[in-house]
């Protein structure tokens, strides 16, 4: 991962030159803009790009810039003049589980500023090698994300990684949390979103609650959405609204549902009603079994599961497998095979794929998750990486599969009802998932992905994550 960040720095020192300026995502307009010639107003805020040594000596600190102060800490995350609360929250989530320096590969701070970052785009590990300018709005004082901590650097460099990834600061404007974390760990994403009749059911039964205390059981990685507005409109009980949480904990007490919370701002703004930090239900014993000391202003606070439901919208989980449960095929939807949904007779015609266990494991049910992800349209050129696909393109294509017991043959024009075990909804989403348990057929399954219309080119990553051993092959 770090062979990119040798050869700039020998490139570097060949020239004769102390200091690293990334060509491909300069210290300008180009790289906070999608068109520098139409900037939004909004994002007209950068006055000049400076480096750490120059920031920190501006703020009149008497300490040296550094990539980490001490342990990362989530708190440390404090989002700037761009809405990016999406990719904070998830970076947060992230820090939680202390996991950024998988993300972050450059072990400190170097005089070159020469910075190595990865992210998983469509199942491959990337690296993304930035340089050290911070677009600053005043001397030192700089306008993006920034750590707490003012001489740390990680939080803006990983920020500047993640918009160079994306072509430009501008194209982070919005996106979806679970997104992010999927970028940032390679893991699966879901959107849970809680007005959906399904989810009404699993919450009244109680089986949401159930299956959260399992996603952190297992390390999954939680964010939360509150209902949508513009993220300048804060309800009266302290929530924003159109923002994107991080959910750091999840816990049962003596009967009592509790969820703790995090807003990516990192300030005052911070939900006022039952379990916040000032308030009456926090008896000695609940502090001490929840290790509750409350700190003003720092974002974090507790509210209790009922009232989660109420003021929050969606739950985005990224689910973290570790890499030997993970089975995933490369594919694409091109001329012939970009066959459509099944309203079509061309549906037939996609990629088709057989999933069979394999060993012990060939007689017994078998548990699968498995999701889909497109990647960037063929008929689109745009900035950033060429294969790096966000959820607010509108090139992205309404996606689904279906799951079949076709007796290890590809699927034909028509599907009888008892061939078909499930799927999913088409959504136009980067990634779509479906969770089922497959009984033992010695034939295995036949998995379909499909867009809905034909004709609609892109590659995509078919991927099942099981404790099973199994087989994926093309058919």
């Amino acid at each position: 991962m770090l062979s990119v960040e040798i050869a700039v720095k020998e490139a570097l020192l060949a020239r004769g030159e102390s200091h690293f300026t990334d060509q491909e995502f300069p210290p300008n307009d180009r790289s906070l803009f999608m068109d520098p010639d139409h900037p939004p107003s909004k994002l007209q805020v950068v006055s000049e790009w400076m480096r750490p040594t120059d920031i920190v000596k501006e703020k009149h600190m008497d300490s040296h810039p550094c990539l980490f102060s001490g342990v990362a800490n989530s708190s440390d995350v404090c989002q700037g003049r761009l809405g990016d609360c999406w990719f904070l929250s998830a970076v947060a989530v992230l820090t939680e589980v202390s996991r950024i320096s998988e993300v972050i590969i450059t072990p400190e701070y170097n005089q070159e500023g020469i910075y190595t970052v990865r992210f998983c785009i469509q199942g491959e590990w990337v690296p993304v090698v930035v340089d050290d300018w911070i677009p600053c709005e005043s001397p030192g004082k700089p306008a993006f994300a920034t750590s707490r901590k003012g001489n740390e650097m990680w939080v803006s460099l990983l920020e500047k990684a993640y918009a160079k990834l994306h072509g430009s600061y501008e194209a982070l404007e919005g996106g979806l949390v679970q997104d992010a974390l999927v970028d940032l760990t390679g893991g699966a994403g879901e959107e849970i979103d809680m007005r959906s009749s399904e989810a009404q059911i699993d919450l009244a039964s109680g089986r949401l609650w159930s299956q959260l205390l399992r996603f952190k059981q297992e390390g999954f990685l939680l964010g939360a959405g509150s209902p949508s507005g513009s993220d300048v409109h804060i309800s009266s009980s302290g929530i924003v609204q159109g923002h994107a949480y991080s959910i750091l904990q999840v816990r049962e007490v003596d009967g009592h549902k509790l969820v703790q919370i995090r807003n990516p701002w990192a300030n005052e703004v911070e939900w006022n009603g039952p379990w916040s930090d000032p308030s009456p239900e926090w008896t000695d014993r609940m502090k001490h079994k929840l290790k509750h000391v409350p700190q003003a202003n720092d974002g974090i606070f507790w509210m209790s599961w009922q009232d989660f439901q109420i003021h929050f919208r969606s739950i985005y989980v990224c689910r973290v497998y570790p890499p030997e449960m993970r089975y995933s095929i490369h594919g694409q939807w091109r001329g012939y095979s970009a066959g459509g949904c099944q309203d079509y007779d061309t549906w037939h015609q996609n990629p088709q794929y057989r999933l069979r266990a394999s060993g012990p494991d060939a007689s017994l049910p078998i548990h699968v998750f498995i999701t889909l992800t497109q990647g960037v349209s063929f008929s689109r050129t745009t900035a950033g990486f060429r294969n790096y696909q966000s959820s607010h393109d509108s090139m992205m294509f309404y996606i689904g599969m279906r799951i079949l017991k076709t007796r290890g043959r590809r699927a034909a024009y028509n599907i009888y009802l008892h061939e078909s075990v499930g799927g999913t909804d088409y959504v136009n989403s980067r990634e779509i998932s479906c969770e089922m348990v497959l009984d033992p057929d010695p034939k295995g399954y036949t998995i379909v992905p499909t867009t809905i219309h034909p004709g609609e080119e892109a590659p995509f990553v078919l991927s099942v994550f099981t404790k099973a051993s199994i087989s994926l092959e093309t058919l």
